[in-house]
């Protein structure tokens, strides 16, 4: 049965792959809304676009959320809440995956202590290249994030 079901997700995955890839790229903003980044006390350790959520790859969906995350004084995510999204629900869940496995570092020179940061994911599909994707989702990410 575990056998079955690691298969079932490769084939999803390379489906997926295959589906973007030849149709439309996608690609994902980030925005740091509150504190900015350059006033943060913990930035990410690992500084890449976050990857696009296969479920919602799968699904066609594209859109936006807004998250509170609090990271904690080992530099760990500790809680992650919905503020807004569009859709509505549906990005929450594999967008709160993605943050959980986040890692942060302080980067403020004072002493660790946990910090709240309002952020917001932009989960963009089209585009007929990588480049023009990410134009898209530079546009998105400067509309409204509600539904």
């Amino acid at each position: 049965m575990k056998l079955i079901t690691k298969t079932l997700v490769v084939i999803s995955s390379i489906v997926v792959s295959t589906y973007v890839s030849a149709n439309q790229h996608a690609d994902v903003e980030l925005t740091h809304i509150n504190p900015i980044k350059s006033e943060a006390k913990w930035i990410r350790t690992k500084q890449f676009t976050p990857r696009y959520p296969i479920e919602l790859a799968m699904k066609g969906i594209a859109g936006c959320g807004i998250f509170k995350v609090k990271v904690d004084q080992n530099g760990k995510t500790q809680k992650v809440e919905l503020v807004s999204s569009n859709p509505k629900k549906v990005i929450f869940k594999p967008a709160k995956e993605v943050i959980k496995q986040w890692q942060w570092r302080n980067v403020s020179g004072l002493p660790n202590a946990s910090e709240e940061k309002i952020i917001r994911l932009d989960f963009c599909m089209g585009g007929t290249t990588p480049e023009e994707a990410s134009e898209r989702c530079e546009q998105q990410a400067k509309l409204a994030c509600t539904a």
